[in-house]
């Protein structure tokens, strides 16, 4: 019963059969039968399934209030619990994305061991729905993330950073002749210089007779790379697609096709030229990401603003 309970729970905070069963890693038809038996078993339906979206009913609302109150008080009781078995030990356990973590996290731990050398840390590589599942769990402290669409309410967010997307074209590209007007450098990227407000910004139509290094489904920048090439119907002349947005970053240097990046990935050095798309979708805002129960203490204070001082500086 108690896992059919946890199934019917993803279902509601997923929005849909299909997206639960993705997220528990089991079958569409597993996931419907768990919420079956606790229909059966509470004598009511939970979820208007004729409704689009997925809706709970009169029900579903009361179990799913239960549900949480009963998730609420057995999470604080593993946290206490978990801070009863180390009480001398000042950690602190970071949820972030892979890249954040190669391009971000080296220089800013850099700092923050120099202020606390006694805490002991932990970096977590996660996908978003990951990292807010381990932070119900209590298995990170903070996260760095974007704000979840489902739940936003469970979680306190402190605005971190904003993620600009950059197209990155390969120096020896003809089209880097015709929009050079548009083009930064690599320096340029990296002071701040080709990051005003005022632009200049260019259609990645433009950009549409030429090979692109692409992303497969579930990479950091898939999502990202969709919507910039949806919102005005441009198709990608895709070369090949990878997952690490790094391993395309590199493979655009050395001429394999052009590739969405980030203004954080942006070394001094990179013979790439880069531009500004036009785009509802250029910028991407990250927070920090706690529990909103959670009692955060005076070292993750400071790793928070640790964090802050050392983008400011960048």
């Amino acid at each position: 019963m108690e896992r059919d309970l946890e199934y019917t729970y993803t279902v509601y905070k997923t929005g849909s059969f299909s997206k639960a069963a993705d997220f528990l890693y089991t079958t569409q038809p597993t996931v419907s039968m768990a919420v079956q038996r606790v229909e059966e078993d509470i004598g009511s339906q939970i979820f208007d399934r004729k409704a689009k979206p997925l809706r709970l009913t009169e029900a579903g609302q009361q179990l799913m209030k239960h549900i949480e109150r009963v998730r609420e008080s057995e999470l604080l009781l593993h946290g206490e619990l978990d801070r009863l078995k180390h009480p001398e030990t000042r950690r602190l356990r970071i949820g972030c994305t892979p890249v954040h973590a190669h391009y971000l996290f080296p220089e800013v731990l850099s700092k923050f061991r120099e202020l606390a050398p006694d805490v002991e840390i932990t970096l977590i590589n996660g996908v978003p729905w990951e990292m807010n599942r381990d932070l119900r769990d209590f298995k990170i402290d903070i996260a760095v993330n974007i704000m979840s669409e489902t739940d936003p309410t469970d979680f306190l967010y402190i605005p971190a950073f904003v993620v600009r997307y950059l197209l990155a074209v390969p120096p020896a590209f003809p089209i880097n002749e015709e929009l050079k007007a548009y083009a930064f450098t690599a320096e340029e990227v990296v002071s701040g210089k080709a990051l005003s407000p005022q632009g200049p910004f260019v259609p990645i139509s433009a950009f549409q007779d030429i090979p692109f290094v692409d992303f497969t489904e579930g990479s950091e920048f898939y999502e990202q790379s969709r919507k910039i090439a949806d919102e005005c119907g441009f198709m990608p002349r895709t070369s090949l697609s990878v997952y690490n947005p790094s391993m395309a970053q590199e493979l655009a240097k050395v001429g394999m096709g052009a590739t969405l990046t980030s203004n954080y990935m942006v070394k001094k050095g990179s013979p790439l030229l880069y531009y500004r798309l036009r785009t509802a979708w250029e910028e991407r805002a990250f927070y920090f990401v706690l529990r909103k129960d959670y009692s955060i203490q005076e070292h993750q204070k400071l790793f928070l603003k640790t964090f802050l001082d050392v983008l400011d500086g960048k």
